[in-house]
């Protein structure tokens, strides 16, 4: 069987795969006198706590043995044997006591089976390298998941405190010209309406913010404060979104596609394990005894005399005929196979269609993002003409109320769509099996310290 491999990963393949070197990428993170906890922050604590990590490490170190064990066929057996038998007979010539002493060797010098299994070791061996490998990659997804995931509980929070202040706000103004005669009853209920359903808004909001710390805590196993935020204005990192060539290199390194590849590997050697049932097995053999005799009364001289014996011979032995049972086992085992190489192909093309999926979300959450921020600078725009309006009567308190809702919806979409093209951004990186701590440093550069500003200004963009 043909072995499958992938000349162009292996160079990327040998780097360290237990705990990441956060080393380098830590420098290039600036220090501050006070800083909340970022990302690197956040998936330190987590590298040394989440427990699917140190479960695949675990796994790892025990498939480490079993390469040693694989390989333990191929080397010299020896044993030693030690014998005392005292034998007493009716017959006084028989009566003895015999000691023996051996050392034996048993080194095999042809057993197809046990090269073969060797390499199906050798391939399990770089295929639980993969899988730890591909623990790490999904612990840097699932810390920037809950990290974002937090980030956006916080813009909900804000926004519901913000939105109900100013229903508050809005309410005691539409109360206030009630009294005189410049607001209807209509307009108070609705100012109240508002104001109670912000109310009962925010009151969810800092439900699901608790929820999301909580789910990030499983993670650090430490409770976090305050994180790092991303700000409405900020730039992001450019990015190559190279279609093709992000297909390539997703067929070619993805985590998932190079695991079943050493699946198949390991199924192409067992039909080799299989064909060795009709092969001839050929063992090289030695033995060393030294035996001794006392309390004998032997009949002729020399009978019991003490004694060195040396014995090596080679050994070789050909199954003829075992009922059929190889023959079908090789037709088992080169099924595996072909199942195998049909499950590579389908990697393959999971692969390249997420490679697909996630430039497509990065480009459209990209173009997304400007949306909002337009989006963000227009409904400011409007509120602040539909307030301006209703203090001369030009604009009825609904309108305003719901400029005002606007406004708030527009800030949190666009804090999403951030959050969603660094989340999209890592996830593209993944599935090209290079996503590492360093990529996260990338991102945590362009995070900053919270404010406590309630509903900062989102500046135009110059262009």
């Amino acid at each position: 069987m043909k072995k499958i491999t992938n000349p162009r990963v292996q160079k990327a393949q040998k780097k360290s795969l237990m705990l990441p070197n956060l080393t380098a990428a830590m420098m290039l993170v600036s220090s501050t006198a006070w800083s909340a906890p970022g990302l690197i922050d956040i998936y330190q604590m987590a590298v040394l706590h989440d427990a699917k990590l140190a479960q695949a490490r675990a796994t790892y170190q025990a498939n480490q043995e079993a390469l040693n064990i694989a390989r333990s066929p191929l080397l010299p057996q020896i044993a030693a044997n030690a014998n005392y038998v005292k034998n007493d007979s009716n017959v006084d010539t028989a009566d003895v006591t015999t000691r023996e002493l051996g050392v034996s060797m048993t080194q095999s010098l042809y057993q197809h089976d046990n090269w073969a299994r060797y390499s199906q070791a050798k391939y399990q061996m770089q295929k639980s390298e993969y899988q730890i490998k591909f623990a790490e990659q999904d612990l840097i997804v699932r810390v920037s998941d809950a990290y974002f995931k937090v980030l956006l509980a916080q813009e909900d929070v804000k926004l519901a405190q913000a939105k109900e202040e100013a229903d508050k706000t809005q309410w005691d103004r539409a109360k206030a010209s009630a009294e005189v005669g410049l607001a209807s009853k209509t307009d108070v209920l609705q100012a109240k309406s508002s104001y109670d359903l912000s109310k009962s808004q925010r009151i969810t909001s800092e439900n699901n913010l608790d929820v999301a710390y909580e789910e990030l805590m499983k993670l650090t196993g430490k409770p976090v404060s305050e994180l790092k935020v991303i700000q409405l204005n900020v730039d992001l990192p450019a990015q190559n979104l190279n279609m093709s060539k992000w297909e390539s290199m997703a067929e070619e390194q993805n985590l998932d596609v190079l695991q079943v590849e050493e699946s198949a590997n390991v199924a192409s050697k067992e039909v080799e394990v299989q064909k060795s049932g009709h092969w001839f097995n050929v063992d090289l053999k030695a033995q060393y005894t030294d035996q001794s005799y006392s309390d004998y009364n032997a009949f002729y001289p020399g009978q019991y005399a003490d004694r060195n014996n040396l014995m090596v011979g080679v050994y070789a032995t050909l199954p003829l005929y075992s009922g059929g049972g190889v023959s079908a086992k090789v037709s088992e085992a080169r099924a595996n196979y072909k199942a195998a190489t049909l499950g590579l192909r389908d990697a393959k093309e999971s692969a390249r269609l997420n490679a697909r999926i996630q430039v497509r979300n990065v480009e459209r959450g990209m173009e997304l993002v400007m949306a909002n921020r337009a989006a963000v600078l227009s409904n400011d725009a409007f509120l602040e003409a539909a307030e301006e309006g209703y203090k001369v009567g030009l604009k009825n308190l609904l309108e305003v109320l719901t400029a005002r809702t606007n406004m708030f919806q527009a800030r949190r979409n666009l804090a999403e769509s951030l959050h969603n093209v660094v989340l999209s951004r890592l996830k593209l990186e993944a599935t090209v099996g290079r996503l590492t701590a360093d990529k996260l440093v990338q991102f945590d550069k362009i995070l900053s310290n919270p404010t406590h500003e309630k509903m900062p200004k989102l500046e135009k963009s110059p262009s």
